[in-house]
């Protein structure tokens, strides 16, 4: 017979650890639930324990009082379903192993091969995002596990174990093992996983938008040439795809190629509210103080070596003794450029117009072509000198001849001079491999031309060198918007784009983002126009195809309003909005990713929006040649918005960070990775919920069919659709326990087969 103390001792190690738990602000629900998960085995030296993929278990959460001796899951086809195996000794096991067998029903088998394990691992949070979370070890990174791993005395060893069910795997009951085995130990754990007879769409009916930078995929993975950025850049698709989520630019290494002939020039403005002759002159500006800008004739000049030559212009400047520069430069026979033969000089320029020259004397016997650039304020290597300067009647000449080399020297073009023919072969390629393949709903469209903004700068669209505003603009930008619309048209992509061009308007933007929104409606009307609004202001849904606001002030009734209409409505999470609201942050609760999708699906939104996947590094708060480590600093620190260098302000622990480079030590190791970023626990409860969204329009979608032949079952299966006051009250009122969650996908899934058997 076991002693009283024997009962006692797990007895007061749960209230100690729960009392921990309770003063570090821990979800209410372990305690009032007396914990989560079942013991599988016990005795004096481990613990092994399971529970569903929805929590979040940290090193100390206490082993639960529940037993058991099987881990049971639940999915339907074409879905992931997690669960996680936790190990607790008493002191530490070197080399443990743990894989998977095939699930097995009867003759039919889910392959080992569709199982991915991954450890739990943990990052330090040392500045908690706001008062609800706290510092100390969070669970996010999920590395996949390759080999042996060491499980700690004392703490939680976590083991994700994600179960992929193919789409056509059919219905029943299946049983595994997961293997469990170090030098002097083993154990086999019993997995029961039911196959519903129903399967989720191979495309997401849930539209949305997840910022990627390949510049930090390239900082990160130390990647050399444009085949290993191709190549990782295609890993990093698939993972976007086995995550059900469409990043903003799958585009980005295949652009439309854009040819505009008829223009002599490129860099610069064709200003038509300040030339010295005619409708013209060509505004050139520097506002950069970290590089040297230029513009430029795009022909090379054919000159003759043993002539003399002329270059002469007016000019003037926003302010009175302005230094720029003119640079010829040299080439051969070839077109090869040689190195030592520029002819450069500094001019000075005024505030009003005056006629310049620059007479560069003889060229060297090799010189065949000559180059013509502007520098609009004093170059040099930092770039740090900035400026405006204006150029009109621009004339190179042979001093015996009188003829103008240079073809628009007076800058007067006509738009029905200038044409634009798009080159798609690229862009194509991606659209077969990325939209066609995978199956990306969304897609963020660059165009030309549009300018951009936020609250706090914008910046006017220009295209080929004429400003938002002018004629000539107007003409182009409908050319090129029209050739837009009809080849997204021809491939069957149109309606899959979005052109997301301004950000977070404040107030003062809204007749500026309304024109841009007017520019792309009159001549390309089908093509999606995009808006975020942080503080939404004046109505702009007549020129506007999405809205998508930021969760906090997300209006369902507005939102259900212009659904209703034929538009869409989306929600973002950023920054903001903290607790008590649904958030991204690691060290907020796990239940707030999946809880967003229930709340989409109530709300009536058709769409998601994170800024970035994998913001892993502010320029304004790192030190100079400093990557933050992700793995180590988990707090994204605000970037640009007026930020000086060095001032380190917190956004979030996690703000726009899902995935993790599979570099850990970003500073040192300059191994090159083409591999697959590392995902988050965050993102596994994200995918969780876009696959509940989409139960949830399974079921809607039976109903309506079903209400001609079964009144009373369709009417008990739209009672399973009001959630609101169920699950949640709010967007800042809602259950923390998964276990409610999970148990209300269990009866949608049942009314599913229910309502496909009364078919």
């Amino acid at each position: 017979m076991r002693s009283f103390n024997y009962y006692l001792l797990p007895l007061i190690i749960l209230l100690f650890s729960t009392s921990s738990l309770h003063s570090q602000k821990t979800d209410p629900y372990h305690l009032t639930a007396g914990g989560f998960g079942s013991v599988l085995s016990e005795n004096y030296n481990l613990s092994v324990w399971w529970c569903e993929g929805a929590y979040k278990i940290m090193l100390d959460t206490p082993v639960p009082q529940s037993q058991g001796d099987t881990v049971y899951i639940w999915s339907g086809k074409n879905e992931y379903e997690p669960f996680q195996l936790i190990l607790k000794p008493a002191s530490r096991i070197e080399e443990l192993r743990v894989s998977i067998t095939d699930l097995v029903s009867d003759s039919k088998v889910i392959s080992c091969q569709s199982v991915d394990i991954r450890k739990v691992e943990y990052v330090k949070i040392t500045k908690p995002t706001d008062s609800y979370g706290y510092a100390g070890q969070w669970p996010d990174p999920l590395p996949e596990v390759k080999g042996p791993v060491t499980a700690f005395g004392g703490e939680n060893t976590t083991f994700w174990i994600n179960v992929y069910v193919p789409d056509k795997t059919p219905a029943g009951i299946y049983y595994g093992n997961v293997k469990l085995e170090s030098s002097n130990w083993k154990e086999d754990i019993p997995v029961k996983l039911t196959v519903w007879d129903f399967a989720l769409p191979e495309i997401t009916s849930l539209r949305s938008g997840f910022g990627l930078s390949v510049d930090k995929i390239i900082q990160y993975h130390n990647l050399k040439n444009k085949e290993e950025i191709k190549n990782t850049f295609d890993l990093y698709m698939k993972s976007f795809r086995d995550y059900k989520i469409a990043p903003y630019d799958p585009f980005y290494l295949h652009p439309v190629e854009e040819k505009v002939t008829g223009l002599a020039w490129k860099g610069g403005i064709f200003d038509y509210e300040n030339s010295y002759n005619g409708d013209y002159s060509y505004r050139i500006e520097d506002n950069n103080p970290a590089a040297s800008i230029s513009a430029s004739y795009k022909r090379k000049i054919n000159i003759d070596p043993e002539k003399k030559y002329l270059l002469r212009w007016k000019n003037k400047a926003t302010v009175h003794d302005h230094q720029y520069c003119i640079l010829l430069e040299g080439f051969n026979s070839e077109g090869e450029k040689l190195v030592f033969e520029n002819k450069m000089e500094v001019f000075t320029s005024d505030s009003i117009w005056k006629s310049q020259e620059f007479r560069p004397g003889y060229f060297s016997d090799e010189v065949t072509y000559v180059s013509l650039s502007i520098f609009p304020a004093f170059r040099t290597i930092a770039g740090e000198n900035t400026g405006t300067v204006w150029i009109d009647d621009i004339v190179f000449t042979q001093n015996e001849r009188n003829i103008n080399l240079l073809d628009q020297g007076n800058f007067e073009v006509k738009a029905d001079d200038i044409d634009i023919n798009l080159d798609f072969s690229e862009f194509d390629k991606a659209g077969r491999r990325y939209l066609d393949k995978f199956g990306f709903n969304s897609f963020r469209l660059y165009l030309k031309g549009m300018g951009s903004g936020t609250y706090y700068s914008r910046k006017e669209g220009v295209f080929e060198g004429f400003m938002k505003g002018s004629p000539v603009y107007d003409i182009l930008m409908s050319k090129y918007l029209k050739l837009m619309e009809e080849h997204l048209e021809e491939k069957g992509w149109l309606g899959k784009e979005y052109v997301y061009w301004f950000d977070e308007p404040g107030e003062k933007d809204y007749p500026f983002v309304r024109k841009g929104m007017e520019t792309i409606k009159k001549s390309a009307p089908l093509i999606n126009t995009f808006i975020t609004e942080n503080e939404p202001g004046p109505e702009i849904m007549d020129v506007t195809d999405i809205t998508c606001t930021i969760f906090h002030k997300v209006d369902p009734v507005k939102a259900k309003k212009i659904v209703s209409t034929g538009q869409e409505y989306w929600s973002y999470l950023c920054t903001a909005p903290k607790a008590p609201w649904i958030s991204l942050f690691i060290d907020h609760d796990a239940i707030n990713m999946r809880m967003w999708m229930w709340m989409t699906y109530s709300w009536d939104l058709n769409g998601i929006l994170i800024w970035s996947s994998n913001y892993w590094d502010s320029y304004s708060a790192s030190p100079e040649n400093y990557l933050q480590n992700p793995w180590t600093e988990p707090a994204s620190f605000v970037q640009g918005y007026g930020w000086p260098y060095g001032k380190q302000t917190v956004w979030g622990n996690g703000d726009g960070r899902l995935f993790y480079p599979p570099n850990r030590n970003p500073n040192k190791d300059r191994s090159t990775y083409i591999a697959s970023p590392i995902p988050s626990l965050r993102l596994e409860f994200l995918r969780q919920g876009i696959e509940d969204y989409e139960y949830l329009k399974t079921l809607e979608n039976l109903i309506s069919k079903a209400k001609r032949k079964n009144r009373k079952l369709s009417k008990q299966a739209d009672k399973l659709l009001d959630i609101e006051g169920r699950l949640f009250n709010d967007g800042k009122s809602y259950t923390k326990n998964p276990a409610e969650i999970l148990e209300y996908r269990r009866k949608i899934a049942n009314m599913i087969i229910r309502l496909n058997k009364n078919k």
